[in-house]
């Protein structure tokens, strides 16, 4: 991995997987049915019917009131799929939007799907905490990632891809609606580097955060 454990654990607590770990600031009933009204044509009425198509819940922004309700689940864009040097932007930009709405809402199953059980930070800095915190009342506001992928290229195992980005403030809530803590924003661009394998679709194996000091 590129730098050491301590680097790491510097850039993620600059704000790169935010689930207020240690060591941040943080410390539908069935639809109705229609029946069709007989006609002049028609001796008898018909017993067809047709199920009333639910209408979409609208999503409700985290705030201090509350989490973040009925976010959608971010959709994997055709160009993701590709297995090329564009693919592989795209897929890099995928992820972090996944990781912004696993932050938001806990739910870790978009992610885990497109995550390999070799990333050893994604799971220890962002899918198990969100399966530890899920359901428990907390929740996170702000957080969102602005990302630049710098560099895409493939490699015989798969491909891997260089990124900068920045985060906005996030402010960590107790279920009893206190605040819990801040993290800063990140205005200062931090970089890494995502490293995939391509089977049926890309998946991450590995995420590297780059301490700038170089320790």
């Amino acid at each position: 991995m590129i730098g050491k454990t301590k680097s790491v654990i510097i850039a993620l607590c600059a704000g790169a997987f935010v689930m207020g770990t240690a060591g941040c600031t943080a410390s539908a009933g069935p639809a109705e049915p229609s029946s069709s009204p007989p006609t002049a044509s028609i001796s008898t009425p018909s017993t067809s019917s047709t199920p009333t198509a639910k209408p979409t819940p609208k999503p409700v922004p985290a705030s201090s009131k509350g989490p973040a309700q009925n976010w959608p689940v971010p959709k994997m864009p055709e160009a993701a799929k590709k297995k090329s040097e564009e693919g592989i932007v795209a897929f890099t930009k995928y992820y972090f939007e996944l990781v912004d709405y696993t932050v938001l809402t806990y739910d870790t199953k978009p992610i885990k799907s497109v995550t390999e059980h070799s990333c050893y930070l994604c799971a220890k800095q962002l899918i198990d905490p969100g399966d530890r915190n899920r359901g428990k009342g907390s929740w996170h506001v702000g957080g969102k990632t602005t990302l630049k992928v710098n560099f895409a290229k493939e490699v015989d195992s798969g491909g891997v891809s260089g990124f900068t980005f920045l985060r906005d403030k996030t402010l960590i809530y107790l279920p009893s609606g206190e605040l819990q803590g801040k993290i800063p924003a990140l205005t200062n661009p931090a970089a890494g580097t995502l490293q995939m394998i391509f089977a049926d679709g890309w998946k991450v194996a590995d995420v590297e955060f780059i301490d700038p000091d170089g320790k």
